[in-house]
């Protein structure tokens, strides 16, 4: 099976700052992926990079073994920020409405059925501006998999989050993901959802350090995902 998405050499400079120094990642179509690394290891400059938000200082980005779209990305990639900034004017349901008006992949259907998922259908006329910092992440995340496209992106979905609410965030991504196809998760959290990860990439100062199989890890090398992790990055 064709990968959704190829990644060669990709380098990001900003004044001052090298975020990312030949990154390679070649992501599999229809599994959920862990870009995973500490703080500042470049995970957002990534993800941007691949939804179309920035553009690359060098190297290649293929979307399904055509060359990325650049700006264009954001038509067909669904990005879920770690922070996103609405009016303070704008009610929940408002923000479904823009959503529905700026993506011709937005499926009313899919919506409906995720606002119940991630219990936000009792809140549709609430502003936004007075939802908590959890609640703020879960209708982000169910604004993104309001769009019915082949890529999901989401960047740091459990920060701020308490542990009962992550576990309802990690079970809805499960729920919301349409069969077929991708997510691309980036955290720092790995204990809290490597459960659901098929593969993932270690990302440090800019380069990927380490990746593998999750299953094969588990099964071959008898080592959770945390325990890579604190092997690589301690």
């Amino acid at each position: 099976m064709q990968p959704v998405l190829e990644i060669t050499g990709l380098e990001k400079k900003f004044r001052g700052c090298e975020a990312l120094r030949g990154v390679d990642l070649l992501v599999p179509s229809g599994k959920i992926v862990g870009l995973l690394g500490p703080n500042a290891s470049g995970k957002t400059t990534l993800l941007k990079t691949i939804a179309g938000l920035l553009q690359p200082t060098a190297g290649q980005l293929r979307y399904f073994g055509d060359a990325s779209p650049g700006p264009d990305a954001r038509k067909t990639i669904g990005f879920c920020p770690d922070v996103m900034t609405f009016p303070n004017w704008m009610r929940v349901r408002d923000s479904f409405n823009f959503y529905r008006e700026m993506y011709s992949d937005y499926s009313q259907s899919r919506a409906d059925e995720i606002a119940k998922i991630l219990e936000l259908e009792n809140i549709q006329n609430t502003r936004i501006s007075s939802l908590s910092k959890g609640m703020r992440e879960r209708l982000v995340l169910g604004l993104t998999f309001s769009r019915k496209t082949c890529l999901y992106l989401l960047d740091e979905p459990l920060d701020g989050i308490d542990p009962v609410g992550k576990m309802r965030v990690i079970d809805a991504i499960l729920a919301m993901k349409p069969e077929g196809a991708t997510t691309l998760i980036s955290t720092h959290l790995v204990k809290d959802i490597e459960r659901i990860f098929d593969n993932v990439y270690f990302l440090s100062k800019g380069k990927i350090v380490y990746s593998g199989e999750c299953d094969a890890m588990r099964e071959e090398r008898s080592q959770t995902v945390e325990h890579a992790y604190l092997e690589v990055f301690s």
